[in-house]
């Protein structure tokens, strides 16, 4: 043996690497880089959804100030409408006494209607040579502000003295002492260049228990404001002196709305006021708003920061995001060689939860926070490519009904229904999520062919067809409102906000339709919002009146029946029509209440002129939604048992729409009113969908053909043979036939020749009042 083999013998032999051990590197490698880059991928996410989140509630700032400051704005607006009055009453009766405009006052509730309204009178200009004959005036006036002892305050000789002579206070410690000169106190200056501008004159004024807004406001002989100083100051008649708690004003505007404070100030040359109320948070931030005439309100409320730790939403995702890391990162430790199918499961995993994180559970729809980043995406590529999107605000009407008759999981099964179904009628270039609840949004983008009223209409015609549920006796039938917001904004959030204020402008015009966001909407649904607070007390405050529509026998012309109208006398806005204020009515729910005013009304007066020696009947509508209470019975009844009217002389008029609301529920509410002996008509006949079988489930008596129909007569064929069609009807079912709206002699012979049986329209009467019908009904 060799020395060289010898030592080949002794040699170690070479150290082998471990390919498992390698791997676990690898593994241990890919993981550390994974779990850095998932949590990295969490934060960024968590950040962008914290920073939206953060843009969100400043848009919901901005919408509650410019709430709150359309809210002041129609308060100072009233106040000033409250100040015309008084000029108006003080230029009719120049030499009022202070009872006579205490009487007015009563009479327009303005204590009442002005709760913030502290007192209010004339402020009169009263010369040095008038001064002796107005306090000898004011002396023989027992009811005058200033009777008693009278001394000028302050003290003193000047050309003129500007003296409080008839007024109203809250409470006497609101008023002001006789003799006191305005024009000489220290709103002096303020009060005589709002006699010279024609502008009224605002103070605060601190009054020992809070500070009190006073306005002082010109007005002129003969109402109007001269144009120019000089002609101000030759017809100057006076001013109207106001005095108001502004904090009743800021509460009425902070209403509901927690962590929120606001400042109300006024400024112009020579007054500045300011008022505060609420309190906002530490941080808060304000929005300011300009109310024009000098008034500005700033609105103050908290912001999410933009941090992660600060917005639940961006932490849920941080957590998720980690979570989902920490995870794939064990798995990859775990499986240690990498194998391709541990990663297809993990890369499964990651994606279940990312689509958990962002889907909704449900339906498997995006949810709202996905939803809020497409809205995002899509004003940005439209306005790249120069196109104009929208988004559709979807609600499903009613849809509580659902979930309390046939419980929450029939509630669920046709929510996951309604997302196929909506997802069905979609392209793949749309977009579909769910906000909550009953609530879908649908995006458009820009490049999309059809228009958004197209897509809306599409939607609603596919959510027409009943859903056929397992578990379920029969088909569920629901109704869609669509809200639509077109074009470019300046966050996703003032998109979605503008389609959900038409969504709510769909509701209020009838349910079951779309409506197209404009910017007048939200003065709409301003007045709609104060048209329903005065509603609240319009039955108590004896607002609501009747009208009455005579009804005439064709063949002769004699007087058979009259049909209750009903009228709103609004306190400020005068008689306002019925069709703006029914719905809100019916939404509200206060259909009932008013509804069973009008049965009661419109008996006891036609039950005294029947006392009087008259025989015709009364027709009193009653809506849809009365018909799907059973009280309704019991209000007809009680109208009829309290009257003394005779059963057959009260006709009840329900629409041919509001019949097939419930077709089985409303034919068994219409026999128990026929079981009284009142008579039953179907209201606007013609215009639905009714079928003759339906109708013969009704027991009805009349048939009043809608003023549509008539009208048309003389240009549509289709309408002359649709009324000789109904006539026929009618007559085959041993019907009355009435046609509504008859404003032509044409109109009428048309209908006489077909053989209708009554009519009313503008050619034979307009609606009268009780005391006008009755001078014609009782005629001897």
């Amino acid at each position: 043996m060799s020395i060289g083999d010898e030592v080949a013998l002794h040699r170690s032999p070479p150290e082998r690497v471990d390919p498992k051990r390698n791997h676990i590197w690898v593994a241990v490698v890919l993981a550390t880089v994974l779990l850095a880059g998932g949590v990295s991928g969490s934060v960024l996410t968590a950040q962008s959804v914290a920073r939206r989140s953060s843009e969100r509630h400043q848009a919901a700032l901005a919408l509650s100030s410019a709430e709150v400051a359309s809210t002041l704005r129609l308060a100072i607006e009233r106040e000033e409408d409250l100040a015309v009055s008084a000029a108006g009453f003080f230029l009719g009766t120049p030499f009022a006494t202070n009872d006579q405009f205490l009487a007015w006052a009563n009479t327009i509730r303005a204590m009442e209607r002005y709760p913030e309204l502290l007192g209010w009178g004339d402020v009169l200009m009263i010369t040095s040579a008038q001064l002796q004959a107005y306090m000898a005036l004011a002396a023989a006036d027992p009811s005058s502000v200033v009777s008693g002892t009278f001394e000028i305050t302050p003290p003193g000789e000047r050309p003129f003295y500007c003296l409080f002579v008839a007024g109203q206070a809250r409470t006497p410690d609101t008023g002001v002492p006789p003799g006191f000169d305005y024009c000489a106190s220290a709103a002096g200056l303020s009060i005589l260049a709002a006699r010279d501008s024609g502008l009224s004159s605002y103070q605060s004024v601190d009054a020992g228990t809070g500070s009190t807004l006073t306005v002082q406001v010109p007005f002129y002989t003969g109402g109007a404001t001269p144009p120019t100083v000089e002609a101000r100051q030759a017809a100057f008649a006076g001013w109207v002196g106001l005095a108001f708690d502004p904090n009743i004003l800021l509460e009425r505007a902070l209403k509901d709305r927690t962590d929120t404070a606001i400042v109300l100030h006024f400024h112009d040359a020579l007054s500045d006021a300011q008022f505060n109320r609420g309190a906002a948070p530490t941080g808060a931030i304000g929005v300011t708003k300009d109310l024009q005439n000098g008034w500005t309100v700033e609105t103050f409320g908290a912001v999410t920061s933009a941090g992660v730790l600060h917005d639940r939403s961006a932490l849920t995702v941080l957590l998720i995001g980690i979570a989902a890391s920490i995870i794939l990162a064990a798995l990859v430790l775990v499986l240690g060689t990498g194998r391709a199918a541990a990663l297809r499961l993990v890369g499964e995993r990651t994606g279940e939860l990312r689509h958990q994180a962002l889907h909704d559970a449900l339906t498997a729809l995006p949810n709202r926070f996905l939803i809020m980043d497409r809205i995002e995406q899509l004003l940005v590529r439209n306005r790249r490519n120069g196109t104009t999107g929208a988004a559709l605000y979807i609600d499903l009407d009613d849809f509580k009904n659902v979930n309390d008759t046939l419980g929450h999981e029939a509630g669920d099964r046709l929510l996951m229904a309604v997302a196929a179904r909506l997802t069905s009628a979609l392209r793949d270039a749309d977009t579909i999520g769910r906000m909550g609840g009953d609530e879908f949004v649908v995006l458009i983008d820009g490049a999309t062919v059809a228009t958004p009223e197209l897509i809306a209409e599409r939607l609603l015609d596919v959510m027409h067809q009943p859903f056929d549920l397992d578990h379920t006796s029969m088909p569920l039938s629901v109704n869609t409102s669509i809200g639509i917001a077109i074009g470019d904004r300046d966050t996703g959030g003032d998109l979605l906000r503008d389609a959900d204020v038409a969504l709510y402008q769909a509701k209020a015009a009838g349910k079951n339709r779309y409506e197209i966001f404009y910017p007048e909407m939200q003065t709409e649904i301003s007045r709609r919002i104060e048209l329903q607070f005065d509603l609240r007390s319009a039955v108590e405050s004896n607002q609501f009146f009747l009208v009455y529509q005579p009804i005439y026998n064709l063949e002769d012309l004699t007087l058979v029946a009259v049909e209750a109208l009903l009228r709103w006398r609004h306190p400020l806005a005068g008689v306002i029509e019925p069709d703006e204020f029914i719905p809100i009515l019916e939404q509200t729910g206060q259909i009932q209440e008013v509804g069973r005013w009008v049965l009661n009304a419109a008996c006891m007066q036609m039950a005294a002129w029947h006392a009087k020696g008259d025989v015709v009947d009364i027709s009193v509508n009653v809506s849809a939604r009365q018909l799907d209470h059973d009280e309704t019975v019991d209000h007809i009844r009680e109208a009829l048992e309290v009257s003394g009217l005779l059963p057959s002389s009260l006709i009840i008029e329900v629409t041919e729409t509001a019949l097939m609301r419930n077709a089985v529920e409303t034919s068994v509410r219409l026999k128990a009113i026929k079981a009284l002996g009142v008579r039953i008509a179907i209201d606007d006949f013609g215009t639905g969908y009714s079928s003759l079988a339906y109708l013969q489930q009704f027991d009805v008596d009349c048939l009043k053909i809608d003023r549509a129909f008539t009208h048309a007569i003389s240009t549509s064929p289709e309408s002359k043979a649709l009324i000789r069609t109904l006539v026929q009807l009618g007559r085959d079912l041993g019907l009355r036939t009435l046609a509504e709206g008859v404003e032509t002699t044409g109109e009428m012979d048309h209908l006489r020749n077909e053989r209708v049986d009554e009519a009313q329209g503008f050619l034979l009467s307009r609606p009268l009042d009780a005391a006008t019908l009755e001078a014609q009904i009782l005629v001897p």
